[in-house]
């Protein structure tokens, strides 16, 4: 069980902007500090009350760990290039990051906001007492978070008291912003590594919309990336960053001793590397077993599994190349339906097709309704079926006839056969059905010329 939970009342959001603003004037802590109570004083006469935000604000940004002084510099390296309406990235970043509770919170109410539109405080509440305990400071420090977040404007309320509802998703044009913010989250989960797709998806990151692929993450130089699986991409922190950052002069920004030396992690052993199983408790003074002796050996059919897999994998790779290749030029389905999207493209590359059609009919009238229901303002009649949802979108003037014809064919191509997983392997076709591969191409290349209505929609999945 956790036990300080520190951030105990509300930080507004102005007082974070004032001493941001002032840290790239000095990094001093004591001016800093002086700066920050004046600052305070108008809206907290109160001293002690003063002192114990003041306290709460130097730890998110000022009296740092080793390890966040490298986040800080390069969030200080954003600040030009970003406007004063994205700072709460930098703000959500460093208070997850130094807070544990801060983070704990945004991750309740963001798998809260998964589940449904609203939600109710006592609920975030009663969630966070399994970890950090059924006391009242647990629920108190709860309450002032919630009002919190809304002088952030990333929540607001109901009309009916206790009732929370999340603002519009925050956007940026700046990737490395929206990198660092998942830098910032991957530092401060318990986790050392995330899933691709999951981490594009965290739901301590709810007031955020993310517009960058497992791509960008690998070209991030703090993320490392590694296969798990056949297809399932790991995220990982490589190492701290120390960044040279010029501040004021004979001010300088790291010391030599701050310095974070990069550190060598182990190999990762995989499923067919030899396994040291020798069954003896090693004693002072005896002499070391030869190592030949003591490993158990893999077996012939390990082996033949293992070349039969790298024959297969070197087989279709040009194939996968060409066809990964050919969906990158594809427009594409952002923000929220971007991970649908990229579960498409990752089917068509691996020779999927079956899975592709199941998905993409399953994706189709979905997007189809929240479009129509965006620019209509009402919910389109029809039920599970597209050509209600299309014809009120043509006469609307949203889409043209001529995409609306490519639609309803890609929602009348046929399966080549029942698929009950959409992940599995293509089947076998019986003679005379469509073949798959160019039907789940045709629908991939009409879906991606709905990116540009979505994205105009602003809609969520």
């Amino acid at each position: 069980m956790k036990h300080v939970i520190g951030i105990d009342r509300r930080i507004r959001r102005q007082w974070l902007d004032a001493v941001l603003d002032r840290l790239a004037v000095t990094r001093d802590e004591g001016e800093l500090r002086g700066y920050l109570d004046q600052q305070l004083q108008a809206e907290l006469p109160s001293e002690a009350s003063r002192r114990k935000s003041c306290s709460i604000i130097m730890k998110i940004w000022v009296r740092l760990p080793e390890r966040s002084m490298g986040l800080r510099e390069r969030a200080l390296q954003l600040l030009p290039q970003i406007s004063g309406n994205d700072w709460v990235w930098l703000h959500w970043g460093m208070t997850a990051r130094a807070y544990p509770f801060f983070r704990d919170t945004a991750e309740v109410i963001g798998r809260l906001l998964v589940l449904q539109d609203d939600f109710r405080g006592v609920g975030v509440q009663s969630r966070l007492t399994g970890a950090w305990g059924d006391r009242v400071t647990t629920k108190l420090a709860a309450g002032h978070l919630l009002r919190m977040l809304l002088d952030w404007d990333v929540l607001r309320t109901k009309s009916k008291s206790g009732q929370f509802l999340q603002v519009q998703k925050l956007t940026s044009g700046n990737r490395e912003l929206q990198l660092w913010l998942l830098e910032a989250l991957l530092g401060a989960s318990a986790a050392e590594e995330i899933e691709a797709q999951q981490f594009l998806r965290l739901p301590e990151a709810f007031p955020f919309r993310f517009d960058i692929g497992p791509g960008e993450l690998r070209r991030y130089a703090s993320f490392n990336l590694h296969r798990q699986g056949l297809d399932m991409d790991m995220v990982s922190l490589r190492v701290a960053r120390a960044v040279a950052v010029s501040g004021p002069v004979g001010e300088p920004v790291l010391p030599p001793e701050q310095v974070v030396q990069p550190s060598r992690r182990p190999r990762r052993g995989t499923l067919f590397d030899d396994i040291e199983d020798t069954g003896v408790t090693p004693v002072t003074g005896v002499a070391k077993a030869s190592p030949v002796r003591g490993r158990v050996r893999r077996s012939r059919e390990q082996r033949q599994v293992e070349q039969q897999l790298n024959q297969e994998h070197q087989r279709t790779l040009g194939e996968r190349i060409e066809r990964a290749l050919w969906c990158d030029r594809l427009p594409k389905l952002l923000g929220d339906w971007s991970a649908s999207w990229s579960d498409l493209c990752v089917l068509y590359r691996d020779g999927h097709f079956a899975g592709v059609l199941a998905l993409g009919r399953v994706l189709l009238p979905l997007l189809l309704r929240a479009i129509a229901e965006s620019h209509l303002k009402r919910k389109p009649a029809g039920g599970d079926t597209v050509e209600k949802p299309l014809a009120s979108l043509v006469r609307q003037g949203v889409m043209t006839a001529e995409l609306q014809c490519r639609l309803l064919q890609v929602w009348q191509l046929p399966l080549p056969c029942p698929v009950p997983d959409v992940s599995s392997a293509t089947p076998s076709l019986p003679e005379g059905q469509l073949t798959p591969e160019p039907a789940a191409k045709h629908l991939l290349s009409t879906l991606g010329e709905l990116g540009s209505l979505v994205q105009t929609s602003g809609l969520r999945s």
